[in-house]
């Protein structure tokens, strides 16, 4: 090979690299594809451990509940199927604290029973752990990590009844406790942890037709609560996501429809802007950042049971 062929190859590899991570201008301003799920998935969640992103559980094929557990690596670009779920489940949070990956409580596959079990995943051994349950059982909550300590906010516990105690999980100690409640309970909210405190946004009081458009703040230093400024778009079925000192969210449901908002908070200035909408607007999704991008992760593209495998990556 010449000298001049050489210099095209690596021009021919530079484009493709570049076609890869472009925005798409179909999609608008600022998102680009992601790598497809395996298959569709909706009422999942996502989190970032050792720099590949974990989705776990959901249902998928209608109302069948999943066990499946899948990493994307970004250095290869694909999805990979890892050890399963010591059980399905979905509505179930997922959440990094320390060096490991933890699935939290979550609702059964026989309908929407919550349940108290906590799970690690061990990533050498590529196999789930038990951990000491959490002090209720609580599903289609969100969470936070600050200073390796989990808080669990947020949910439903036995016979659907809102919760508004939260739960701290200590790694160190393996052991929970109760926090100061969340003045306004709600499920299917979003969580997103800036400057030490976490933020609590949008969610619902069991019915998809009475979104909340509340943003709480826990500052667990305190132990205290205060309200912020309210979301722009009551949702509920939202995911939120903390990513440069701001708070993205992204979907949600009514009983009839589904959001295609992305609206931005930014705790120093207690506003919100708007942002480019979601593509494929949904709602039980994930959402996790990865090499300074969001990848919004399946979801339901219709209100109730309906799942998708589009990934969607918003560059700010």
């Amino acid at each position: 090979m010449g000298p001049a062929a050489g210099w095209w190859n690596t021009l021919w590899i530079l484009a493709l690299v570049g076609a890869c991570t472009a925005h798409d201008p179909e999609l608008g301003p600022g998102w680009s594809r992601g790598p497809a799920l395996p298959e569709p998935i909706q009422e999942n969640h996502a989190a970032v451990l050792h720099g590949r992103i974990y989705t776990a559980g959901g249902f998928h094929f209608g109302s069948s509940v999943s066990a499946a557990v899948f990493r994307l690596d970004s250095a290869t670009g694909r999805w990979e199927r890892v050890a399963t779920l010591p059980a399905p489940r979905h509505h179930m949070p997922l959440a990094v604290a320390g060096d490991s990956l933890y699935a939290v409580g979550g609702l059964s596959p026989d309908g929407f029973t919550a349940v108290p079990t906590v799970w690690l995943y061990d990533e050498r051994n590529d196999r789930w752990m038990e951990r000491a349950p959490l002090p209720e059982p609580r599903g289609a909550s969100a969470v936070g990590v600050v200073d390796g300590r989990i808080i669990v906010v947020g949910g439903f516990g036995q016979n659907l009844r809102l919760l508004d105690s939260i739960a701290i999980y200590d790694p160190a100690t393996n052991t929970w406790r109760h926090g100061a409640p969340i003045p306004t309970p709600r499920d299917h909210l979003g969580a997103a942890v800036v400057g030490g405190k976490v933020y609590t946004v949008g969610g619902r009081p069991l019915s998809a037709d009475r979104n909340f458009d509340a943003v709480e703040m826990y500052d667990p230093a305190t132990n205290t609560w205060s309200k912020r400024a309210h979301m722009p778009t009551a949702r509920g079925g939202l995911a939120a996501v903390a990513l440069g000192n701001r708070i993205y969210t992204y979907g949600g449901e009514t009983t009839t429809s589904v959001f295609a908002e992305h609206e931005v908070y930014d705790p120093a200035t207690d506003a919100w802007t708007s942002a480019p909408p979601l593509p494929t607007p949904r709602h039980g999704l994930g959402a996790a950042v990865l090499d300074g991008g969001i990848y919004v992760i399946g979801g339901g593209p219709e209100a109730g049971l309906a799942q998708t495998a589009v990934v969607e990556v918003y560059t700010p």
